[in-house]
């Protein structure tokens, strides 16, 4: 529920400042990877290894002043991580090794303040939080089909520290392009069951996008 009125209030945010803002918004669309990594109990790394996914998302800037503007975004994000196992004998029989992937897919809400450094194609960086609503979780052992939602085992949200630095790059007066790089630190455990220890998310993403000035 309350990510739900998070996304709303994003959603409405972002019209209402199209519509009637007197400031300079910009609208755009994104796409990227992600690299993630799981920390355990005394932000210990897990074994797992970090794989590459995706996300894809809207964004808006609304600029403050000339250089501050308020950021936010509506991403569709898949964090993948995998763990190898060793070839072992069990009861004296051979188990060939095999790799198990974990895959989780959320809807995530990033709110940051940017900071550029010039006016014009400027590098910037950002920093502020992230809410994500957990939508699925699966795994699959080597290229084998995924299995079911596994969601159930898992907290419904994910939150944390977002921090990025970009380039801006203009095209005409309305439109620019942009590149970032981003570490989305998860904050909060995302197991569901509290006895258990705990397990965070973090995830280093490549974000290419377009935006157009209204």
């Amino acid at each position: 529920m309350k990510f739900s009125k998070l996304l709303f209030l994003t959603l409405g945010l972002i019209c209402f400042t199209g519509l009637y803002g007197q400031n300079k918004v910009k609208l755009g669309l994104h796409a990227g990877a992600t690299y993630s990594s799981l920390r355990f109990e005394d932000d210990i790394v897990s074994e797992h290894d970090s794989e590459i996914d995706y996300l894809f998302g809207i964004n808006a800037n609304i600029y403050l002043s000339k250089r501050w503007s308020f950021q936010t975004e509506i991403n569709y994000e898949r964090k993948l991580v995998s763990v190898f196992s060793p070839e072992f004998v069990l009861n004296g029989q051979v188990i060939n090794s095999f790799r198990i992937y974990d895959l989780y897919e959320f809807v995530t809400v990033p709110l940051t303040v940017q900071y550029d450094f010039s006016d014009k194609s400027p590098f910037y960086v950002k920093g502020g939080f992230f809410a994500s609503y957990f939508l699925k979780a699966r795994e699959r052992i080597n290229e084998r089909e995924w299995s079911d939602d596994l969601s159930q085992y898992f907290s419904e949200f994910d939150s944390g520290i977002s921090l990025g630095i970009g380039k801006i790059f203009d095209i005409s007066e309305r439109f620019s392009c942009f590149m970032e790089l981003r570490n989305h630190l998860g904050t909060v455990s995302i197991e569901s069951e509290p006895h258990f220890e705990y397990t965070k998310t973090n995830s280093l993403s490549f974000i290419f996008g377009w935006q157009i000035k209204i």
